[in-house]
């Protein structure tokens, strides 16, 4: 079987580009694509402490981020027969090189912004730890990069 290409993906629309240069990627090169999207550890004052509510609240962003990589395959026109979808909980680069490993991907790609407001001031951290990090090929799709390759297309 083929190696596998492993895309970040939030609501951003950097990310939203991530995936359709990842698409375009995956299909010249032959290789499986995997939609990852990360999230925090779920956790909300007074409910997090009980073990049923720290499941609940767990299912409940499990069902937010199913359907937001629903969403990413409906708009980027992906097979959704052909794409695999993962969702972790945890720190995202911590977690985004885990899969990698995990899913023995040949590449990574993900935007480079993300959606969540102090860590997209600071220049990208998520995406400089990755590529730092990372045992296989790093694609960071910069904003309106997209828009420039026939890859995505």
């Amino acid at each position: 079987m083929a190696g596998s290409l492993v895309c970040c993906v939030d609501p951003s629309a950097e990310a939203h580009d991530a995936v359709r240069v990842a698409r375009g990627l995956a299909a010249a090169l032959g290789l499986e694509l995997v939609l990852l999207n990360v999230e925090p550890r779920p956790t909300q004052p007074g409910v997090s402490a009980a073990p049923r509510g720290q499941e609940r609240l767990a299912e409940s962003e499990r069902e937010d981020a199913d359907a937001l990589l629903e969403e990413v395959v409906r708009e980027a026109g992906l097979d959704p027969d052909t794409v695999r979808r993962r969702v972790e909980f945890g720190g995202a680069a911590e977690r985004i090189l885990a899969v990698c490993a995990d899913e023995g991907a040949e590449l990574v790609v993900l935007g480079s912004r993300g959606r969540r407001g102090l860590k997209a001031t600071l220049l990208g951290s998520v995406s400089r730890e990755v590529a730092g990090k990372a045992h296989c090929i790093v694609v960071l799709v910069p904003p309106g990069a997209a828009e420039q390759t026939s890859l995505s297309r």
